[in-house]
C-alpha cells in the first residue's frame, strides 16, 4: 500500500472479479437449499474489506470483494450475492448509485450501508430509499453478523415467496417491501473504472 493510501497497490490483489474467499478452507454456510450464501462487500479502504470479511468468515459465508460501483456492478453480474455490504461513499459513486442498479433486478440482494458518519438521517435516507439497514465504524461483530444475518433470511424468505408464485418483485429492505424505489438517471455504466 502507498502511504496515505486505503486501496491496495495497483498488483497487490488479483485482477479477476470477484474475488472470493472463505475461512481456512472450510465448507460456507448454505443457504439451507444446499447452495453457498455469498455477501459481496464494497468498499474502497482495504481495512473495511479486512475487518468485514474477517467477521464474515467466523459466520462461514463466502465473501466477495468490490473496490467501486463499477466493479460491485460486475460482481453481482457474475455471482448473484445474497447481501451486500457497501460504503456509504465510493471513488466512482455512491451507495444510491448501486441500489438503483440493483432495482434493475429480478431478485437483488439486500444492501447494507456502511460509514463512519452513520446517523438518523442516513438511517432514514437508506430505509426510504429501499436499502436494508445501516451499520455504523468502527464495526460491531455481533452488530455485522445479526443485521447480515436478517437480511440473508429476508433475501431468501423472498426468492421461496417467488418460487411459490407469491409477489416478490420489491426491492429495498423493510421500509419498501410494499414497493419499488426507483433513483433517477444513474450513471454507472458510463463512469470511468476505479
Amino acid at each position: 500500500m502507498n502511504a496515505g493510501s486505503t486501496r491496495p497497490e495497483h498488483g497487490s490483489r488479483p485482477t479477476s472479479l470477484p474475488r472470493a474467499s472463505q475461512a481456512n478452507g472450510e465448507e460456507a454456510r448454505d443457504r439451507g437449499d444446499g447452495s453457498t450464501t455469498t455477501i459481496l462487500l464494497v468498499s474502497h479502504m482495504a481495512e473495511d474489506h479486512i475487518d468485514l470479511r474477517r467477521l464474515l468468515e467466523r459466520a462461514r459465508w463466502e465473501t466477495l470483494e468490490a473496490y467501486c460501483c463499477q466493479e460491485a456492478v460486475a460482481a453481482i453480474a457474475e455471482r448473484d450475492p445474497d447481501v451486500i455490504l457497501c460504503e456509504a461513499s465510493l471513488p466512482d459513486g455512491n451507495w444510491k448509485e448501486l441500489l438503483e442498479a440493483l432495482s434493475r433486478r429480478l431478485n437483488p440482494p439486500y444492501l447494507i450501508v456502511t460509514s463512519r458518519l452513520a446517523d438518523e438521517y442516513l438511517w432514514a435516507e437508506v430505509l426510504n430509499l429501499g436499502g436494508y439497514d445501516v451499520l455504523a465504524k468502527p464495526f460491531d461483530a455481533e452488530e455485522v453478523c445479526r443485521v447480515v444475518e436478517l437480511a440473508r433470511e429476508h433475501h431468501r424468505e423472498r426468492q421461496l415467496r417467488r418460487a411459490a408464485g407469491g409477489n416478490a418483485t420489491t426491492t429495498g429492505g423493510p421500509a419498501s417491501e410494499h414497493g419499488t424505489v426507483r433513483l433517477a438517471g444513474s450513471a454507472i455504466a458510463s463512469r470511468a473504472a476505479c
